[in-house]
Formats: structure tokens, sequence, C-alpha cells
């Protein structure tokens, strides 16, 4: 059956294109800090063990919203590790981390490198008049900009 959204198929791939490198990034931060929550020791522990919680069921939840807008555009969206590995730009963690203020540095550091990678996306999705796909990475840009500041302040 032919999809008529009001999007040419040629846009809607430019798009998912765009939507996949940052489902890759998501899902990437979400292993990343997970591994921190289950790994988080010092005086800190508890609330950064719970804030890491919080952090990565919002990137689930994110990573989830993401891949049903592929979805909605009629794309597959890419699902396995090694596809994750090639799209994304938030490099995983191969070894262990044991200083929580390391572990709160490299949010930081993903968490703005996610929030410039969805406003490539905005950016796409603009230029392509898919305004449902820009509103929905604005909510996600707001999320890491706000995660990062307060993953900052611990730091301060």
């Amino acid at each position: 059956m032919i999809m008529d959204i009001g999007l040419q198929k040629k846009d809607r791939k430019v798009i998912t294109d765009a939507l996949s490198r940052v489902l890759a990034d998501t899902f990437t931060l979400y292993a990343k800090t997970h591994s921190f929550h289950w790994n988080v020791t010092g005086l800190n522990f508890y609330s950064l063990h719970n804030f890491f919680k919080e952090l990565y069921e919002d990137l689930i939840e994110g990573g989830d919203t993401i891949a049903e807008r592929i979805r909605t555009l009629g794309y597959w969206a890419p699902s396995s590790f090694s596809e994750f590995a090639s799209l994304s730009a938030i490099k995983e963690e191969t070894h262990h981390i044991y200083d929580s203020a390391d572990m709160l540095r490299q949010l930081v550091l993903d968490n703005e490198l996610l929030v410039r990678r969805l406003k490539e996306v905005f950016d796409v999705a603009e230029a392509n008049n898919d305004s449902v796909t820009a509103d929905m990475i604005t909510d996600r840009m707001n999320i890491h900009s706000k995660a990062a500041w307060m993953l900052r302040s611990h730091l301060e």
C-alpha cells in the first residue's frame, strides 16, 4: 500500500537516516548510563545511583519514541548493537570507570554531543517540512540539555 502522510519517500528517507543516527546515539548513551548506574561508588553513591536510573529510563523511552517515528515514516529502525556502533557518534565505554566524577564528565559530554546531533535532525526535518519530527526532536533536545546541566552541576 502506498504511504501518503504528506512527505515524499525521498524526504522520509533523509529524515529516517538522521533519526537512525540519533537512535544509535540514544541507545549507546543508554547502555553507558545504565553501566554507570550499576557501577557507581563513593560518598554520593545513593544519589548518583538514582539519578543515573532516571537518566537511563528516559533514554529508553526516548529511544522508543524515535524508533516509532522511524517506523511511522515507513522504514525499519536499526536495532542491533553492530548497527548502533556503526551509526553512533557516542562511543561505548570499554573499560570500567571507577571514579564518579569521570562518569559525570563523560555523561555531560555525551549529552551535549547528543543535543548537537539532535539539532542536525531538527534541521533536516525542518528542511523537509516534517513538523512532527521537528517537534519530537525539540523535546529531546530540551531533555538532553537539561540532563547535561544537571550532570555538570554535580561537578561544580
